[in-house]
């Protein structure tokens, strides 16, 4: 140790002489200097000193403070009595009695009390030792997060280790005491500090279908960035299920792979299994490869298995009501200008009876759009799909669709003239009588779109700026009968897509005919700060043809006006906002769709959410869900859909979480109907011991029942 100034304390002239002539005798740390500051020392320069009133002993990274220290060279050791308070990183530790050695790191306390500050946990033992430089054993040692007299949750161990250079801490003939009251036996329990291969906490549940459920998961942590989860999962009505979850980060690329088995299922008398692989890479120069790959053993593996398996799909409304599941791998080009890349779509239908998709094996695209001049634009779309299914027709399309349009624009309005065609050839197999084996169909399409902008500012700041907008469009009329339908659909139309070209249609294999004039009028009101108050638009579209084709490609009869489609939003509060949008017939007589929400968003946490659902003929719902914070610890979630046109309950849940500082708890019951009329009754309990585990099977997926709350504290 270099000898040198001390830094200056609040000590007598005497004992600062003192520590100057001590400093050269005391012993390094690991190469480090040992600093010893005290009121009195004694015994200076015989290689055994004992200092006493207000010792401070500093070393390495280290710090102990004492009523008394003494140090023996030989030994390398200091004894330390009275209010031990030994300071290292991550640990803190007050005892009566320390014997510590200096230069091995290693030493006893005695009846130590011990925190760990960064988990906020805490505890005592009847002796602890180091074992070396971050590595610890405490002998009938106690561990919680939890403060007060008697602890929420406590572990009583007959021996703790804590490994700081690993962050973990693992225990022996351990007790779980809840309250005060011995709960759960283990002779043997590893739980991390961070990041660390071990046992994950259990999942509990139970519902109709399964029964009874308890999953035991173990983590691997393969490398910083590799790690596996595989999942022991009992269900008490149909056997084991096996779950591996494997996750990969690199620079460029990183991914998820998914493996449910469950071997020998008495609900089905087979063997079910599910994957599911997601992967993202950048392979330079533009080029991206993305891969989503889902596949399931039967139709009712999400319906029967949801809450229990992670394999869910993010499915609105219940992962049970997954009509079908999408598969898709694609590598794509990005620049500037110009967006391209090869994709292979496949589908696996779940609803009994319904009709999944065509494959697209494979689909290819290009695209491009460049500015022509100040104004000008010149847009390009064109793809190449094979569609294939198990029955019906099949086959080949390509699809050119060029674009020269015109943009002039004035801070008052705009004019858009446009000019568009619609190309697609086909190559028919499977065609039967219905369809010719080659097809060409070219439509061309000119359209003029406007629109005028008034705004007015209001005397307290606020403004308001209304838009007539419209858009004359024409399309010659074809018959196109002759062609499958591969990817086309009729969407429900709104207002923003009365003013698009192909309206009445999702997918290129029907282009709608048009002699029309769309017009309607939008409106936005902002307050003072800027904030949206309200928007509304309504629109409709007056057909001057009096054919039109339809899904199936015939040429029919169709009316004068469209339906009137009208949106609106009106936030009078920060915090509440009301959203409709709907349908009405040309005469206004009847609804033809309506969807409705009221959505209060409260500060801490309280959200309600009131909604209509109506579409004739086919949908008629209602529901109302809440998330309501009952004081500080308490959480109330509900949902509650009715379907009005059954006149049947949909969906019931009811859940409530409590928040105890160390410990969180959250209960669900839960009902809900199926696709193809099949009920599922769940019950899913989660427990969060902070700082030790967790304990349930909510999985976190609750929340969509209850747009925008969380069960989260």
């Amino acid at each position: 140790m270099a000898a040198g100034p001390c830094p200056m304390r609040a000590r007598t002239l005497t004992v600062v002489m003192a520590l100057l002539c001590a400093l050269p005798t005391l012993a390094r740390a690991n190469g480090s200097p040992v600093t010893l500051y005290a009121d009195q020392i004694h015994g200076i320069g015989s290689g055994h000193w004992t200092a006493t009133g207000h010792v401070e002993v500093l070393y390495g990274d280290r710090k102990l403070y004492a009523d008394s220290a003494h140090y023996d060279q030989n030994s390398d050791e200091i004894i330390a009595q009275g209010h031990v308070h030994l300071v290292s990183p991550g640990l803190v530790t007050n005892a009566p009695k320390a014997k510590l050695k200096v230069r091995a790191n290693q030493g006893i306390v005695f009846a130590p009390r011990y925190e760990l500050p960064s988990q906020d946990g805490h505890g005592h033992a009847l002796q602890g030792q180091e074992l070396g430089k971050g590595r610890y054993r405490l002998n009938e040692a106690c561990y919680t997060t939890c403060h007060g007299r008697i602890p929420a949750w406590q572990l009583w161990s007959q021996q703790l280790d804590l490994n700081q250079n690993d962050q973990y801490i693992a225990t022996r003939n351990t007790t779980l005491d809840v309250f005060g009251l011995p709960v759960l036996w283990l002779p043997y329990l590893n739980f991390p500090l961070a990041r660390h291969s071990g046992f994950l906490p259990p999942t509990l549940g139970s519902s109709t279908i399964n029964g009874l459920t308890l999953g035991v998961p173990y983590y691997f942590d393969i490398a910083s960035n590799l790690d596996d989860t595989l999942t022991v999962e009992g269900l008490s009505k149909r056997g084991v299920l096996l779950q591996n979850q494997f996750r990969y980060l690199e620079p460029r690329y990183s991914g998820t792979l998914l493996l449910d088995l469950l071997p020998n299922d008495k609900l089905t008398d087979s063997t079910v299994w599910a994957i599911s692989w997601q992967h993202q890479q950048n392979l330079g120069d533009g080029l991206q490869l993305n891969v989503n790959l889902n596949r399931v053993s039967y139709r009712n593996f999400l319906a029967d298995l949801a809450g229990v398996t992670q394999f869910n799909g993010g499915y609105l409304g219940g992962v049970g009501n997954a009509p079908y599941l999408t598969s898709t791998a694609t590598i794509s080009y990005g620049s500037n200008n110009l967006n391209a890349g090869v994709a292979l779509q496949d589908y696996q239908e779940l609803a009994q009876g319904g009709s999944a998709p065509y494959a697209q094996l494979p689909y290819v695209y290009a695209n491009g759009y460049w500015r022509l001049a100040d104004s000008g634009y010149f847009d390009w779309r064109s793809n190449f799909n094979y569609f294939y299914a198990s029955t019906g027709p099949i086959g080949q399309r390509l699809d050119l669709t060029p674009t020269l349009g015109w943009k002039w624009s004035r801070a008052w309005g705009f004019l858009e003239p446009q000019a568009r065609l619609y190309y697609s050839h086909y190559q028919i197999q499977r065609n039967g009588p219905s369809y010719a084996r080659s097809i060409n169909r070219s439509l061309p399409a000119l359209s003029l779109k406007g629109g005028l902008n008034f705004v007015r500012f209001g005397s307290d700041g606020s403004s308001i700026v209304l838009q007539p907008l419209f858009k004359y469009l024409y399309i010659p009329l074809q018959a196109q009968n002759q062609i499958p339908l591969f990817d086309t659909s009729q969407p429900f139309q709104n207002f923003p897509s009365i003013f698009t070209d192909n309206s009445l249609y999702d997918g290129s294999d029907r282009i709608n005919a048009a002699n029309q004039l769309a017009y309607g009028f939008q409106g936005t009101g902002y307050t003072a700060s800027s904030r949206q108050l309200w928007s509304a638009a309504i629109g409709q579209i007056q057909y001057f043809n009096s054919k039109q084709i339809n899904l199936a490609g015939d040429i029919v009869s169709q009316n004068a006006r469209s339906n009137y489609f009208w949106q609106a939003q009106y936030a009078p509060l920060p915090t509440l906002n009301l959203l409709a949008s709907s349908e009405t017939n040309a005469d206004w007589k009847h609804l033809e769709r309506m969807d409705f929400r009221a959505q209060w968003l409260a500060p801490h946490g309280t959200v309600l959410n009131l909604d209509y659902r109506y579409t004739h003929g086919f949908v008629h719902q209602t529901g109302v869900s809440a998330a309501v914070p009952i004081g500080r610890q308490w959480r109330f979630l509900g949902s509650y859909q009715y379907d009005l046109q059954n006149d049947k309950p949909l969906e019931q849940l009811l859940g409530i979480g409590y928040d105890g500082g160390c410990w969180t708890a959250q209960f669900v019951v839960f009902h809900q109907i199926l696709l193809g009329g099949q009920t599922n009754n769940a019950v899913y309990l989660e427990i969060v011991l902070r700082g030790l585990t967790s304990i349930g099977n909510s999985r976190g997926f609750l929340d969509q029942y209850v747009p925008g709350a969380s069960m989260e504290f």
